[in-house]
């Protein structure tokens, strides 16, 4: 058994010694043959998105011309790009008088207490 773990570990989970793999707690193995696993089931699924989309960059309408006149008619590199920014932004929120209001009189007392503070310190 050892041994079938040991060789998966060297295989398959990137262990350079039998140090590591001895390091390696059962259910550390277990978890990580799982995410090994699952990482290849998205590799074999981005193949296959591959070939759909190879076949789709290929179709023809009824005469027999290109779907796609272009690449970037099939994939808009720049748009997607800009969705990606666009959904990724910090959320700004305009703020209403009164938390504004909140915000400075926070800023006020801190201020009073740094000073005080410094004129303590002295």
């Amino acid at each position: 058994m050892y041994h079938d773990i040991a060789l998966s570990a060297f295989r398959y989970l990137g262990c350079h010694s039998f140090e590591e793999v001895d390091r390696m707690t059962m259910s550390e193995f277990e978890l990580r043959m799982i995410a090994f696993n699952l990482a290849e089931v998205d590799e074999e699924r981005k193949r296959h998105e591959l070939a759909y989309l190879n076949v789709k960059a290929q179709a023809t309408n009824k005469k027999g011309k290109p779907v796609f006149e272009s690449f970037k008619s099939f994939y808009d590199y720049e748009k997607r790009v800009a969705e990606v920014l666009a959904a990724n932004q910090p959320q700004r929120t305009k703020l209403n008088e009164w938390k504004k209001t909140q915000l400075a009189t926070v800023a006020e007392r801190l201020r009073r207490y740094r000073e005080g503070r410094r004129v303590d310190g002295e």
